[in-house]
Parts: structure tokens; C-alpha cells; sequence
């Protein structure tokens, strides 16, 4: 189910009430919103063409506090197969972690716009990338995909940066 952040919290904070509670599902849903099993992700690609090299990096902070990272080597790829690609080992991280609810903050507005369904997948290298982002995506029982300014996403920045220059050394 994809929700926007600030429907996450809304529902959040009227849950947040027993009073609002009335039935198990509604008990549940509010279990799974307050759950230690929340994280906020922030990714990045990055590649440079003439090199041919690219990176994925990415953070994950839990109420505020980074609890894991990734930085690597990517190989020949666009940016924008770069950011496609920083999202899914994100999500397949956030897996293993065994998050279920998630917001993920990217600065591609291709990759974010096209997850979100708001703008069409029409490049065929994009279509399979798409793809296995949805899927991991429906493994998650809450999820957000929002775009941010570069500026705002500076940590998963550096680490897509260090992980294309681990394939140039």
C-alpha cells in the first residue's frame, strides 16, 4: 500500500487515541505505526559516463538515528539506473532488516515519479528496474516514496560518490 507521509501520520496520531481503536484492525494497523520496525531511507545514484563507473549509496535512520548504511560500486550505468538501483538494494536491505513500514527520500524525480505511478516507464531500461522496485516494494506493509532537493539528501549523496570510486581505484 503506498501512502503519502503525511497520510502515514495522520492516521498515526488518530490512532494514537485507544478511543479511536475500536475494532482489532484497527488496533493492529496502529501496532504496525507504532512499531521499532519503522525506518526512514534516503538514497542516491550516482555515474559518471566518460569513466564508466556509478555508485548507490544510502542511509537508514530509525526515530532519528542512523542504523545501517551502504556505499558501492555500481559499473557502467546512467544516473538514472544508478538511482533506480540505490533504491532496490535500499529496499532489499530494508528487507533483510525486516522493516515493515517505510519512507523512502530520493533526490530523482524520474525514479520517484514513476514508482509513485505519476509518470509513465517507457524507457526499456528502466521497465525491468521499475519493475523489481514495485515488487520489493509490496513486501513492505507500509511505504512512502518522496522526492527531496540534492542539498537535503547530502549523506546518500557522499555514499554513491564513495561507491563509483571504489571501481576506479
Amino acid at each position: 500500500m503506498r501512502l503519502k507521509q503525511n497520510e502515514i501520520k495522520a492516521i498515526k496520531d488518530l490512532l494514537a487515541s485507544a478511543e479511536n481503536r475500536s475494532n482489532q484492525t484497527l488496533e493492529e494497523l496502529h501496532n504496525k505505526l507504532s512499531a521499532d520496525n519503522h525506518v526512514d531511507l534516503y538514497v542516491d545514484g550516482a555515474a559518471d559516463l566518460h569513466s564508466k563507473t556509478s555508485g548507490i549509496g544510502g542511509v537508514f535512520y530509525q526515530d532519528g538515528t542512523e542504523i545501517e548504511t551502504f556505499s558501492e560500486f555500481f559499473g557502467d550505468a546512467t544516473n538514472n539506473e544508478a538511482e533506480y538501483n540505490a533504491l532496490i538494494r535500499g529496499l532489499q536491505i530494508a528487507n533483510e532488516l525486516n522493516v515493515a513500514s517505510i519512507n523512502i527520500y530520493a533526490d530523482s524525480l524520474l525514479v520517484v515519479n514513476q514508482v509513485n505511478g505519476e509518470f509513465k516507464v517507457k524507457h526499456e531500461n528502466m521497465i525491468p528496474l521499475h519493475a523489481i522496485a514495485t515488487d520489493l516494494l509490496d513486501k513492505f506493509d507500509l511505504w512512502a516514496l518522496e522526492y527531496i532537493p540534492r542539498d537535503d539528501n547530502s549523506v546518500a549523496d557522499k555514499l554513491s560518490k564513495a561507491g563509483m570510486m571504489k571501481g576506479r581505484s
